[in-house]
């Protein structure tokens, strides 16, 4: 029962306009329904403190179902933060979409798997015990996997579909639900929406002991006999047989310790050395730069690095705590080092794979390579080089890409996919990216090199030269306050009411937006077009006819951020390199300026219904 002092304290807040109307409700509710009942200490603490700032935004709205094909945020209480409630939540909304749309399948049961992240081994435990109350069977891992192995195992044990607990390379108070299809491709928005509106309503919450669900044969753990099958499918994927690299690599506290070292080492690459400091399965990231383990980010290469220079290594890697993305750093010919950027080395490894199946007369008729529209188009200009047809019109997010895959026809080979986030995937086992089968053709692709005389940074002038020059800038811009995602969706579509004709002084020749599929003339606003594309929140401005140089802006689907990016390209005959990444910035500028000017006209309101 609520005692009167929490209840007087929360009246008074709501008087004062310290909480709203909605933040006020969820309060009271999780104060006295039961199936709040372990929260409520920690709430009453929290309103005794009188911290309503935390309290009004981790309960003034329910966390948003979607982005990632289920949730993701920090943990703590509150319906605006990852917890046990909000789990089973929505593994009831899953449940109730697997009856509803997968009734002829949904017997074969979900797969389960959870990484290195506070609280995911729980969250897991919490999300069997929903999908086992409503008659769902789970197969679930008994400790920490990497998440492609994930989408592997849904597609072996031929499950209705898959659970990865997980967020990936973010900081250590993030934590995620992700949900898979039956083909292992991480959920589309068209079913994802279905499960949000479940989600939304998810009232009556099923959920059974998890010891009496394993014991009654409801949830069972998946034999380990599938590690060894997803180590051996990553490894049919190699195409060059030299092996004479040092590699230095890191797991950054995550579990590429049993997806990328093993694949190495059982193929030959004995020389590998690992930062020892960041080899414990911790989700704190505790030996981390600023306990973010983003590949993005070329601090987090800095142990590496340093190793990779002490050990007078080739190639320096790291995979994130979830081993789906893959870092690469490569010393040039003075023992400078670089972070590649994750359009560098997908362009590096498809150079390198391409050029391999053709020297061995292993290239497929059709062979397909797919990325994202915001990975770069120098990889298009290579693919097509070589035969390959390129699929390169995505929405970010590989889930798009795995789709693609498993919905090729069946005369075309897949071979690779990408996106500029560091995510890349080889070969047709898993939907999915991952670490373990692009770190093998990373130390491939170096070993090859360094046969030749070269370092992976020569191999890229090599390609710049042959096919131009790429300036590839991603800007990302945190959005504060309350109503985040409010602000940046009105933003969005202030900007599509007043689309700029011109950007960095350079006049918009065309501009696509997402949404709706249109293509309009950058001048006159005339249409000209309407493609039948995937649809999600982006703009795309374009200044060029053959779409080469283009600026787009998105809001992040998970975080209260916007995204930026530009990409220019430059014939090195004509501009320097600085050259061409001025330009690129000149518009990445540009366009912030734009938005900023939007996003400082527009106030959301949390208590405007009250």
């Amino acid at each position: 029962m609520m005692q009167s002092e929490v209840k007087k304290a929360l009246e008074e807040a709501l008087a004062e306009r310290q909480i709203n109307k909605a933040a006020f409700d969820e309060m009271v509710r999780w104060l006295t329904d039961e199936e709040f009942e372990e929260f409520v200490p920690d709430l009453q603490k929290k309103i005794e403190e009188r911290d309503w700032k935390f309290l009004m935004d981790a309960f003034y709205r329910l966390l948003v179902f979607g982005g990632t094909g289920g949730v993701r945020g920090s943990m703590a209480i509150g319906t605006n933060r990852m917890n046990n409630h909000i789990i089973r939540r929505a593994s009831q909304a899953y449940a109730a979409y697997l009856h509803a749309y997968k009734a002829d399948i949904v017997d074969r049961g979900v797969a389960i798997a959870y990484d290195t992240r506070h609280n995911s081994k729980t969250f897991a435990q919490e999300t069997a015990r929903v999908l086992a109350a409503n008659g769902i069977p789970v197969k679930m891992y008994d400790y920490y996997r990497a998440t492609p192995q994930l989408s592997f195992t849904v597609r072996r044990l031929e499950c209705a579909g898959g659970i990865v607990i997980t967020a990936s390379h973010n900081p250590p108070e993030f934590n995620g639900y992700k949900i898979y299809d039956e083909n292992g491709v991480q959920l589309l928005p068209d079913e994802g929406f279905k499960i949000a509106e479940e989600f939304d309503k998810a009232n009556d919450i099923k959920k059974m002991d998890f010891e009496e669900a394993l014991s009654r044969g409801l949830v069972s753990y998946i034999s380990k006999d599938l590690d060894r099958e997803f180590i051996e499918q990553a490894k049919k994927v190699s195409v060059y047989d030299g092996r004479g690299i040092k590699i230095a690599y890191s797991p950054l506290h995550g579990v590429g310790t049993q997806s990328v070292l093993p694949v190495l080492k059982e193929l030959g690459f004995d020389d590998v050395d690992v930062v020892d400091e960041q080899m414990s399965l911790d989700g704190e990231f505790p030996n981390v730069h600023n306990h973010f383990p983003n590949p993005e980010f070329p601090a987090v290469y800095e142990e590496t690095i340093q190793l990779a220079k002490q050990k007078g290594a080739d190639l320096g890697l790291v995979s994130d705590p979830d081993a789906d993305r893959l870092g690469i750093a490569v010393p040039d010919k003075d023992g400078t080092w670089h972070v590649l950027s994750g359009n560098q080395a997908a362009v590096f490894m498809a150079f390198f794979y391409l050029s391999r199946l053709k020297e061995a007369g292993a290239m497929p008729k059709k062979p397909v390579i797919i990325k994202t529209s915001l990975t770069t188009e120098l990889l298009r200009d290579v693919a097509e080089s070589f035969g390959a047809e390129v699929i390169g019109d995505l929405l970010v997010g590989f889930k798009y890409i795995g789709d693609r895959a498993e919905h090729l026809p069946a005369d075309k080979t897949f071979l690779f996919g990408c996106e500029e986030t560091t995510g890349y995937v080889f070969g047709n086992s898993y939907r999915d990216k991952g670490a373990d089968s692009a770190a093998l053709i990373a130390a491939e692709a170096t070993t090859w090199a360094k046969e030749k005389g070269k370092t992976p940074i020569d191999v890229l002038e090599d390609i710049y030269r042959q096919y131009g020059f790429y300036a590839d800038r991603v800007y990302y811009k945190l959005i504060e306050g309350l109503g985040t995602f409010e602000q940046m969706n009105m933003a969005m579509a202030k900007l599509r009411g007043n689309l700029p004709t011109e950007i960095a002084g350079r006049k918009v020749l065309k501009a696509l937006d997402r949404l709706t599929g249109q293509v309009r003339d950058g001048q006159s606003g005339e249409l000209l077009e309407t493609r039948d594309w995937d649809k999600g929140d982006m703009l795309s401005f374009f200044f060029t006819n053959d779409e080469r140089i283009a600026v787009h802006v998105r809001p992040s689907g998970t975080e209260p951020k916007m995204k930026y990016y530009s990409i220019v390209k430059g014939d090195l005959k004509e501009k320097t390199k600085e050259e061409v990444g001025l330009e690129a910035r000149e518009f990445e500028e540009s366009i912030v300026a734009i938005f900023d000017e939007i996003l400082s006209s527009i106030k959301v309101d949390v208590f405007q219904d009250e």
